[in-house]
C-alpha cells in the first residue's frame, strides 16, 4: 500500500521513475561439464619456491594468493574467471590445488607437522614425489580431499598437492580428475 502512495505521489508531482541504461546485470557463469586432458602437456613454473610441474596443454592455472596454484579445465577456468569478474561469494570450481606452506620443522616427520596443521587428516601412506619422502592422505577440513605433501629442498616449506573427491549418494568415491592430479605428482620436479 504505501509503495502504491507513493507511486502515486510521484505521478501526480511529475517525478518520473526509470532505470539507468549503465546499470551492470549480474553475468550468469557457465557450469559446463570438466574437458577431458589433451595429452600433450606444458609447463609450469613456480620461480619462488623453486619447482615446476606439467599439466595438460589444453589445462589453464590460476594463482591464489602468493603461495598457491589451483588447475583448471577450460571449462572449470572460464567459470573461474566469471566469478572472479563478477565477484561472486562463492567457491572456485573443482581443481587440482598445490600450495605452499612455511614452517618450521625443527626435526619433526613430514606426519608430525601435517598431523598439527590438519587435524581431521589421515589415512597416511608413504609415496615419493621429486624423488623425495612424501606422505600421502585423506583429509577432510573443507570437503573430502586427497592430499600428497612434502618438503621443499630447503624444508622451510611444505608442498601440498591436493584433488577433491567426487561424491556418489552422499559419500566419496574416486578423485576428481585422477588422471591430471597424478600427472602433477608424477611430473614435479625442483629447479635450481
Amino acid at each position: 500500500m504505501l509503495l502504491k502512495n507513493l507511486l502515486l505521489g510521484a505521478a501526480l508531482t511529475g517525478v518520473t521513475f526509470a532505470a539507468h541504461p549503465n546499470l551492470v546485470q549480474a553475468q550468469v557463469c557457465p557450469q559446463n561439464g570438466v574437458v577431458p586432458a589433451a595429452i600433450k602437456p606444458r609447463i609450469i613454473r613456480q620461480e619462488r619456491f623453486g619447482y615446476r610441474f606439467n599439466i595438460p596443454n589444453n589445462y589453464r592455472t590460476l594463482t591464489v594468493r602468493n603461495n598457491g596454484i589451483l588447475v583448471f579445465d577450460p571449462n572449470s577456468f572460464t567459470l573461474a574467471q566469471c566469478l572472479i569478474k563478477n565477484k561472486a561469494p562463492t567457491e572456485y570450481p573443482k581443481s587440482i590445488s598445490i600450495y605452499t606452506t612455511s614452517i618450521n620443522s625443527k626435526n619433526r616427520s613430514l606426519t608430525e607437522i601435517v598431523k598439527q596443521n590438519d587435524p581431521t587428516a589421515e589415512k597416511f601412506t608413504n609415496t615419493k614425489v621429486a624423488n623425495q619422502a612424501a606422505i600421502s592422505y585423506i583429509s577432510n577440513t573443507l570437503g573430502v580431499e586427497k592430499k600428497v605433501a612434502f618438503f621443499s629442498r630447503d624444508r622451510k616449506y611444505i608442498i601440498t598437492v591436493s584433488a577433491p573427491f567426487n561424491f556418489n549418494q552422499g559419500r566419496p568415491t574416486t578423485i576428481f580428475n585422477q588422471g591430471v592430479f597424478e600427472r602433477v605428482l608424477s611430473s614435479f620436479t625442483f629447479i635450481n
